[in-house]
């Protein structure tokens, strides 16, 4: 008995050290204390007590707000080519103003979110273990809510500045020979 009791302490130790390093990775991703403490279902004073203790620093993100110094940056080009056509179409619909500057900010927030949640989904599944301790099953992950949350709030957005959909540049018919 003493060593079943043992094992289960050493799986959920286990079990902790993942949620902890998943974490540690949306964290370095640019994901904020309170969509991370959501996700895995622990307080926003654990992670930042995680954030001080394991020493965790962002390494490819920068946190600011309003102005291009202070966005979220995952180190990928298509976050940059979709916030400079989003500015872009701003400026040829006369648009402008630092309102309309922070919504595409914000637009820009909601799509590293997408991006994490969508990357939850794939690692973590549709359903996820739960465990409390002494209870344990399966739910369905939080994940697939957050992001049908978040893909119509950056519609909304967009809906709000006006902005539509840039039409592909099709190029010469000839070129379908």
């Amino acid at each position: 008995m003493q060593n079943l009791r043992n094992e289960v302490v050493i799986v959920n130790e286990s079990e902790k050290l993942k949620i902890r390093e998943n974490a540690e990775k949306d964290y370095n991703l640019g994901m904020k204390y309170t969509d991370i403490a959501t996700k895995y279902s622990v307080s926003i004073n654990t992670v930042k007590s995680w954030k001080q203790r394991y020493k965790w620093k962002r390494e490819s993100t920068q946190s600011c707000r309003c102005n291009k110094k202070s966005m979220h940056y995952i180190g990928d080009t298509l976050f940059l080519e979709i916030r400079k056509d989003l500015m872009t179409q701003l400026a040829n619909n006369k648009t402008f103003g630092k309102h309309y500057e922070d919504l595409v900010n914000d637009y820009m927030e909601l799509w590293n979110i997408k991006n994490n949640l969508i990357q939850d989904i794939k690692e973590r599944g549709v359903a996820v273990e739960w465990s409390n301790g002494k209870q344990g099953g399966i739910k369905k992950n939080d994940s697939i809510a957050e992001l049908n949350k978040t893909s119509a709030q950056m519609l909304k957005i967009l809906n709000d500045l006006g902005i539509k959909p840039s039409p592909l540049d099709v190029g010469d018919d000839d070129d379908e020979l």
